[in-house]
């Protein structure tokens, strides 16, 4: 193929410097196919990002990245322009090697040789993930109610748009339901508006789980929705809708629990079929509306909770209208109680000279042989390997009491500090000197007070330990609290010093802080430790921890920064962030501190206690689902292979929790309801257990 547009060189081949050159001069993602689009030649950041090394992608068509959640049009369109030897620019959601999905901001231009010839394409590819997210966020938000998760008004009318614009059918029609909650304003009453929206998010959770897929639940305001059922048989319409119906009432008979309270809460609605009782989405919903208004005066003394707007009978058939709510007999009324606060008193300060003699005694162990390490093994998430340690100071006072550095580094000076380093490196340096003698190959983190950078002859300080301990400078960490002070012009300098040198730099307890970001944009950090209160609230707040969490794994990921999680406390924790994608983890789950001498055969015995690629846990199951849920992506796996299968099939969860985790294996149609669904499910599994049963309440319908 002959291109008159693109860039052109000298000679048939792409010279071997030019790739270099093209490497070089971009930062994100890049690649370079042949004519053919086989890959001759990957960035480092594209490893970074997809997982895949040069040596598995070499020689592969590029086309390896794409998907089932890939647009068709999007890949027809890529197809269009390079046939065409065209340059392209678009955006394709594409997966790495382990399955997960990204956006890609993709960029190809082709390149000819002097005569025109087409011989190569360069691609530049940027993971827009974080843009994508929010804007699958703003776009569920624009088209759903935040209380239930349902479909709001405005996707309604997009929805019955959709079924109008064919037309009526001959042998089968559409139904559209206004509901209303019977007495639903007790509740808010009674138990308060946020009490009430809990009770509306799982009805409406109930109600969708016995639908249909080609049926519609929407909210419009308060306690009143929309539900749109296709697929009725013309011939017998009663009769095709009772089947559905019944179910829908079924669901809602089990009282709900309200405060340790069971409430029961009915319900009303009006059909209005199409296009009997209306051509238009304006004429269909009124026509509703008044056989709702019709059954709700009925509510005491009618056959069903439901009529079809051609069979409502009218107020002059003798029917009473009423209306009204009570609380059974033998239920107590919600009370409000206050408990006195129990007196306490902030202990006395103890005396400044028991003071004194007690930092005394704490300096007189630091400087007189108290001070050891222990050592926390650093995992390799993605395969359990372990390579590094963290050196955790530990001060052992005459007495025999053990102080980690919580207990004693507050009180001291800047020079005692500068000791503490120093002697903690030292004791570093010569277990990997120990470690090498019996032919273990090991690295070690050691934490770096901001003011011993303030010395300048810091960095000739830590150079001399390596080399007196013949220990290469890459395999020393050196970890800088993000929680601390930085005299920029000084401590950037020494830092750079390190740098040069070979030693690794990491900014610890990453979000304890507040000048994270102006740190990590200015000196020279090679990964990030986020720090362990960050999942303090994954139980309670799950899906909102792990968007912080693989937000910030993405932002190591576009600084080319390893990744850390600190305070993975249990198997939950663990699994969760691995399907994330962090690369590293510490905690108690898979160790506690180590005494030096033990930390080998520690390794030696260690295995990641759940095998690569399988779920164990809810938290695993929901970070997993959730990573494509934010970005509209199906699940990539096929369903058999799909590990979120196997996961809810050993869990026993209900026929409808697998109908929802189906859709998501649907490549034909975003199904981002019953994603939403499934979401809610497992975030209710990792909450609390069920609640226990209390005292009954019951709204009268």
């Amino acid at each position: 193929m002959h291109l008159r547009h693109a860039p052109r060189f000298g000679g048939g081949e792409l010279p071997e410097e030019l790739f270099i050159k093209a490497m070089a001069a971009t930062s994100e993602i890049s690649l370079i196919t042949d004519a053919s689009e086989n890959i001759q030649h990957v960035s480092e950041s594209f490893t970074a990002i997809t997982g895949y090394t040069a040596d598995e992608v070499l020689g592969r068509n590029c086309r390896m990245l794409q998907g089932p959640g890939t647009d068709v049009d999007t890949r027809a369109a890529i197809r269009l322009a390079l046939d065409a030897g065209e340059p392209f620019r678009g955006e394709i959601l594409n997966y790495r090697k382990d399955g997960s999905a990204f956006w890609n901001m993709l960029s190809i231009t082709p390149l000819a040789s002097e005569s025109g010839e087409l011989t190569h394409f360069v691609s530049v590819q940027r993971d827009i993930n974080t843009r994508m997210a929010l804007h699958e966020q703003l776009r569920f938000q624009a088209l759903h109610d935040p209380v239930t998760g349902l479909p709001n008004r405005l996707a309604m009318n997009n929805h019955l748009v959709d079924i109008l614009a064919g037309g009526p059918r001959s042998e089968v029609t559409a139904a559209v339901g206004m509901i209303d909650l019977d007495d639903f304003r007790v509740v808010n009453n009674t138990f308060g508006h946020e009490a009430g929206d809990m009770l509306l998010k799982e009805w409406a959770a109930r109600i969708q789980a016995q639908l249909r897929d080609e049926d519609f639940l929407g909210r419009m305001g308060g306690d009143e929705f929309v539900l749109i059922l296709s697929g009725i048989s013309r011939g017998a319409p009663e009769a095709g809708l009772t089947r559905v119906l019944e179910r829908l009432s079924s669901a809602v008979e089990v009282p709900f629990s309200i405060d340790g309270r069971r409430v029961t809460i009915g319900m009303s609605m009006g059909l209005a079929l199409f296009p009997e009782d209306g051509f238009d989405t304006a004429s269909l919903l009124k026509s509703a509306d008044e056989a709702l208004y019709e059954v709700k005066t009925r509510k005491h003394g009618r056959r069903r909770w439901w009529e079809l707007a051609a069979e409502v009978p009218s107020a002059s058939d003798g029917v009473a209208a009423a209306s009204g709510a009570s609380v059974s007999d033998g239920v107590a009324s919600a009370s409000a109680s206050a408990a006195s606060a129990a007196e306490t008193g902030d202990p006395a300060d103890p005396a400044e000279q028991e003071a004194e003699w007690t930092r005394e005694r704490r300096r007189d162990a630091l400087y007189g042989g108290g001070l050891s390490i222990c050592l926390q093994p650093v995992i390799d998430l993605r395969d359990g390997s372990v390579h590094l340690f963290e050196a955790l100071a530990r001060l052992t006072l005459p007495n025999g009491t053990v102080l980690q550095p919580a207990g004693f580094v507050k009180d001291l000076s800047a020079f005692d500090l500068d000791h503490l380093f120093s002697t903690v490196l030292e004791q570093s340096l010569a277990q990997l000197a120990e470690w090498d003698r019996q032919g273990l190959n090991y690295s070690v983190s050691v934490n770096l007070p901001p003011t011993t950078l303030l010395d300048p002859a810091s960095p000739d300080l830590i150079s001399s330990a390596l080399a007196r301990h013949g220990i290469a400078p890459h395999r020393l960490g050196l970890e800088l609290l993000e929680s601390q002070t930085l005299e920029w012009d000084i401590q950037r300098e020494a830092l750079s010093q390190l740098v040069r040198l070979g030693v690794g730099l990491a900014m610890d307890d990453l979000g304890a802080g507040y000048s994270s970001l102006k740190r990590l944009s200015s000196l020279p950090f090679n990964a990030i430790k986020l720090d362990r209160d960050l999942l303090a609230d994954i139980r309670t707040k799950p899906s909102e921890t792990l968007s912080l969490i693989a937000t910030l794994i993405q932002m190591g990921r576009d600084f080319g920064m390893n990744v850390v999680i600190e305070g993975i406390e249990d198997e939950g924790i663990a699994e969760a962030v691995a399907v994330l994608g962090a690369p590293l983890g510490q905690g108690f789950h898979f160790s506690r501190p180590l005494a030096p001498q033990d930390a080998a055969a520690w390794v030696e015995h260690f295995r990641l206690p759940a095998p690569n690629g399988s779920l164990r846990t809810c938290l695993g199951a929901l970070a997993y689902h959730w990573q494509f849920a934010r970005l509209g992506s199906p699940h990539p796996r096929a369903l058999a292979e799909c590990p979120l299968s196997r996961f809810l099939a050993s869990y026993g969860s209900s026929a409808d929790v697998g109908r929802w985790h189906i859709q998501q294996h649907d490549p034909r149609a975003a199904h981002a309801g019953a994603g939403r669904l499934l979401v809610d499910w497992l975030v209710r599994q990792i909450r609390t257990p069920a609640e226990p049963a209390g005292p009954r309440m019951e709204l009268l319908a």
